[in-house]
């Protein structure tokens, strides 16, 4: 193996074709985070989140589109098109570390299974806030309240925590592989690696936690950015031809 093969692992080479759609998809998938991270951002600090469930109800009645969009409804479109951003990360980092990019994806769809799970209020608040304009006992209304306020900390509670530690250790383990492993060059992965730290405090810890977390959205950004760029320059890469000795075996071997 030559000095540059030593230095720096070239993606084109270590992916088979046939993967290079969903490289494709998974660049895609990160430029549209990049472009909905900043209007999810705006919707909180120009629409600030109400404080109670009945406000919520209130909101709801007001405007159901903002009701849903203070309940993380714009968020919850970025977990879901994470999938495939998480799935072409793997396909790249497994040909130099599969241990790495394994645990990697495992932290990374449980990070968004668990934080879909912890959604459930975005829907689930409108149905209750009809429910509650409907209703004319006070009784039935206070058990209204009451089931909007387990939704509130199911929504703040231990599993978006968890769902967002997982997303950070998701995103550091990608990142020191590639800097380890000089896949993409070592850019992608020191940003990474800045945007791993800065997650690992989650938003719902207080006034802290969400000072961080918006602080980690410059991070983020620049990390999906060149990402989404590497991604498509690795799914232009020409295939190996046909009976040739892969090019991983050549030139891809991870060195300790």
């Amino acid at each position: 193996m030559d000095v540059e093969a030593r230095e720096r692992v070239e993606p084109s080479d270590i992916v088979d074709a046939q993967w290079r759609p969903l490289l494709r998809i998974g660049a895609v998938a990160a430029v549209f985070v990049v472009i909905m991270i900043p209007i999810q951002a705006l919707v909180f600090i120009l629409i600030p989140p109400p404080q109670t469930v009945v406000e919520y109800f209130d909101l709801f009645q007001r405007s159901p589109l903002l009701g849903l969009l203070d309940l993380d409804l714009l968020l919850t479109i970025d977990y879901l098109a994470m999938i495939p951003f998480y799935l072409a990360l793997f396909v790249v980092v497994r040909r130099v570390s599969a241990t790495s990019a394994l645990i990697a994806l495992v932290f990374g769809l449980f990070s968004v299974a668990l934080f879909l799970f912890s959604r459930e209020a975005t829907f689930s608040m409108w149905l209750l806030s009809n429910q509650h304009a409907s209703t004319a006992t006070a009784a039935q209304r206070a058990a209204l309240v009451a089931s909007g306020q387990t939704l509130l900390t199911l929504y703040n509670g231990g599993s978006f925590g968890l769902s967002y530690i997982l997303g950070a250790a998701s995103t550091l383990i990608f990142s020191v592989a590639m800097v380890r492993y000089r896949v993409f060059g070592r850019l992608p992965g020191i940003v990474g690696i800045i945007t791993g730290i800065t997650m690992l405090v989650p938003a719902n810890l207080g006034q802290i936690g969400v000072l961080i977390a918006m602080l980690s959205l410059i991070p983020t950004l620049v990390w999906l950015i060149l990402l989404s760029r590497a991604l498509l320059r690795t799914a232009r890469g020409i295939p190996a031809p046909a009976g040739s000795t892969p090019p991983s075996t050549r030139k891809a071997a991870p060195v300790p």
